[in-house]
Formats: C-alpha cells, structure tokens, sequence
C-alpha cells in the first residue's frame, strides 16, 4: 500500500502512519497478500469424464464421540457430480479397516474410481521441536507445505475493538 501511495502523496512519517492504519483495519488484514515464493508450474486436473471415475477424500476429526464410539467422519466426493458419502469412523482405524470399509460402502454402489485424492497421512514425525510444534516428514507431492509449524509463523492483527466479541458472550450449540 505504502508504494502505491507514494508515488502520488508523500508527507513526514508517511510509512509509520499507513502501517498503522493498516494494522488496524480489519479488511486489511483480511486481504493482505502473502509474501511466498512461487508455487511453479500449475499443472492442470483433468474433468471427469464420468461420474465415481475420480474421487477425493478426507477426513473430519475432533468431533464428539457417538453412541458407537466414531469421533470422526470419513468424506468422500464425487469429482464429477459433487456427491458425497459421510462415512462415520474412529481415528483408530487401520488401513485394513479403511479398505474394507470402503469395499462395503463406496465400491458396491459405484465401482472402482480410477484415480482417489487425498492428503491424509500419517506423516512421521521427524522431532520434537517444542510443545506444540513438530517437524513432519511429508511427502514429494506436498513440498510447498512448510515442514514446521511455529506459533512465529502466525501474523500479528491488531483488531477493531468495534469488531472484537468477548469471550463471555459465546456460547457453544
């Protein structure tokens, strides 16, 4: 922002008083761009040419524990039509339990996709670096993703107090 304007305006303190500004703006912070290096070469997704050929899948973790003892939910999408199986799981699974699972509830209704998306690991963990930080052994495909995440990695936002909700007022559904 501060480049942009100085080719128009200029006056004392100029840089001081636009990254106070902006520091404070919550849109601002909001849109910041990032300062990272290039990803390389986009490489294009083919389009499905048919539906269930191309699946992607994850996971949702951390969620309360069912009757049947499942604390997460097994996504898996459809590329093509956007469809998708909610598949409840326990983080405790195995590969195995995956692979039979997938047999009963995915391969029985739609076949054999011919390619399946996922970033899931689990990844080794390499050390111990603090706490809360650990350094992750990943894979080639995930390269750009940092190996360590770091409470130094987070940005500084100095919020609007207009736009700041006490904690107290919260309340979880």
């Amino acid at each position: 922002m501060y480049r942009e304007l100085r080719e128009v305006y200029w006056w004392n303190g100029m840089k001081k008083d636009i990254k106070g500004y902006v520091a404070k703006c919550p849109n601002c912070q909001q849109v910041k761009a990032e300062h990272l290096r290039p990803g390389g070469l986009s490489q294009d997704i083919e389009i499905p040419t048919w539906k269930w050929e191309d699946v992607i899948m994850d996971f949702i973790v951390g969620s309360p524990r069912t009757r049947r003892q499942h604390d997460s939910i097994w996504v898996i999408v459809d590329r093509m039509t956007k469809s998708a199986h909610f598949i409840p799981v326990k983080v405790s699974f195995s590969a195995e339990d995956y692979a039979k699972l997938y047999i009963k509830e995915i391969l029985k209704l739609n076949g054999v996709p011919l390619s399946i998306i996922s970033d899931r690991g689990p990844y080794q963990i390499l050390k111990c670096i603090g706490k809360v930080t650990y350094e992750l052994d990943l894979p080639n495909e995930l390269a750009l993703v940092h190996l360590v995440f770091h409470v130094s990695m987070l940005k500084k936002c100095i919020g609007d107090p207009v736009s700041i909700m006490p904690l107290e007022g919260l309340g979880v559904d």
